[in-house]
C-alpha cells in the first residue's frame, strides 16, 4: 500500500507548533493515564480495567468507541472521522495502537502503560489541533496480549487494519531510534513422555522424563553456537515431576524461537526437533514439539515513515534517531508491518533495554 496520500497530506498542514501547545497544556493528563494503568497491571488477555479506563478517556474526548474488537474481549476500536469519512474509504486513515498487557511478575516492566496514553493521547491532540480541518479518520486500536499471544494477529485476521495508511506506536527504550527492527518469534511446548516407577525401589522400571527434557535444553541452549547465528531459544520448565522418589513419566517446557530473518525460522525449527528427537531416544522416552499461539515476523520497514519521525525526532532535540539495535525482542506489531504502513518509534526513557 502507497502511503503517500498521508504524508502529502500531514506535510501540507503546519500543525507542529498547535500540536506541542496542546500536548503541553494536556500533560498533567497524559502522565496520570500512564501511571493509573501502571498501579493496575494486567496480563495478557485479562487487561479488563486498563481497556475500560482507555476507552473512557476516548469518548470524553469525542470518539466513537466499540469494545471486542476482533471477537478479543479486551481489544477496542475508537474513530474520529472527518469530511472524509475515514472508515468509509475516506482519506487519509492513521490507526493508533495502544498495548496494555503487563508481565508476570514485572508489572509494566516493558512501559505498555506509556504507549497506551502514549496511543490515546496522540489521537486525542491531533483529533483537537485539527478540529474541523480533519479528513479521513484517525482511530485508536486498543490491542490485547503483546507479550504472551500475539492479539494483533486476531486483529489482522478481522481486518481492522485493512485499509489503513499508517499505523504508529511508540515505545520506551534505551536509545532513540525510528529503525523498524524484530525478531521473528514461535512459541513452542515441549513434552517429554517416559514412564513412572519408584526412583529407589525400582529404579529401572522407569524411563525419566525430565532427564530427556534437561538433555534437550543443554544440547540447545548450553551449547553457544549450536543454533546458526542470528537464532536465539529460551524458555523454561513448566512441568518435571511430582517428587523427588517417583522418576518422572512428564516433562515439559514452554521455550521462545527467535531468529532475524524469516528465512531462518524453518532451519531452526527442524534443529529444534531433531533436538528433541534426540533426547527422547536417548531417554528412552517419547517426544512432542508442539506450536503454541500465533507467530510473530519480522518487521517490514517503511523508509517514508522512518524519515518522517526522524525528522520529528530531531526537531525535539533526540540526536542520531536511525540507529540500528544490537539488541532487539519480538512483537505482534512486526505482522501488521506486512498489511499497511506501520512503525515503531524507540523514545529514549532509560539506559537499560
Amino acid at each position: 500500500m502507497d502511503a503517500t496520500p498521508f504524508f502529502g497530506y500531514l506535510e501540507a498542514m503546519d500543525i507542529y507548533a498547535a500540536v506541542e501547545a496542546e500536548i503541553e497544556r494536556r500533560r498533567g493528563e497524559i502522565l496520570a493515564l500512564s501511571h493509573e494503568i501502571h498501579a493496575r497491571p494486567e496480563l495478557s488477555f485479562e487487561e479488563k480495567e486498563t481497556s475500560l479506563l482507555l476507552q473512557a478517556t476516548l469518548e470524553r474526548e469525542g470518539f466513537a468507541v466499540s469494545a471486542g474488537t476482533g471477537g478479543l474481549e479486551t481489544a477496542f476500536r475508537a474513530v474520529a472521522e472527518g469530511a472524509g469519512g475515514g472508515c468509509v474509504g475516506g482519506r487519509p486513515r492513521l490507526i493508533y495502537t495502544a498495548e496494555m498487557d503487563a508481565l508476570p511478575g514485572l508489572g509494566h516492566g516493558c512501559g505498555h502503560n506509556i504507549i497506551a496514553a502514549a496511543a490515546v493521547w496522540s489521537a486525542a491532540v491531533l483529533k483537537t489541533v485539527m478540529g474541523g480541518t480533519l479528513e479521513g479518520s484517525v482511530e485508536v486500536v486498543g490491542t490485547p496480549a503483546e507479550e504472551r499471544g500475539s492479539g494483533k494477529v486476531a486483529l489482522i485476521e478481522a481486518g481492522v487494519f485493512d485499509g489503513a495508511d499508517a499505523v504508529l506506536q511508540m515505545h520506551p527504550h534505551a536509545l532513540d531510534t525510528v529503525v523498524g527492527q524484530a525478531m521473528a518469534r514461535r512459541s513452542l511446548s515441549v513434552e517429554f513422555f517416559g514412564r513412572k516407577a519408584h526412583a529407589a525401589a525400582a529404579p529401572g522400571e522407569g524411563r525419566n522424563a525430565l532427564d530427556a527434557l534437561v538433555l534437550f535444553y543443554h544440547s540447545l541452549i548450553l551449547q553457544p553456537g549450536k543454533l546458526p547465528a542470528g537464532c536465539l531459544l529460551h524458555g523454561v520448565i513448566e512441568e518435571g515431576g511430582e517428587a523427588p522418589n517417583i522418576i518422572p513419566g512428564l516433562a515439559r517446557g514452554r521455550f521462545s524461537f527467535r531468529t532475524d530473518a524469516m528465512s531462518k525460522v524453518e532451519p531452526g525449527l527442524n534443529m529444534i526437533r531433531e533436538a528433541a528427537r534426540a533426547a527422547a531416544a536417548t531417554t528412552g522416552c517419547t517426544q512432542a514439539v508442539t506450536e503454541t499461539g500465533s507467530a510473530a515476523t519480522t518487521s517490514k520497514r517503511n523508509a517514508e515513515l522512518e524519515n518522517l519521525f526522524a525528522a520529528l525526532l530531531e526537531r525535539r532535540g533526540r540526536k542520531d534517531p536511525v540507529k540500528l539495535r544490537t539488541a532487539y525482542g519480538s512483537t505482534d506489531l512486526a505482522n501488521v508491518s506486512h498489511v499497511c504502513p506501520t512503525i515503531e518509534i524507540m523514545v529514549k526513557a532509560g539506559t537499560n533495554p
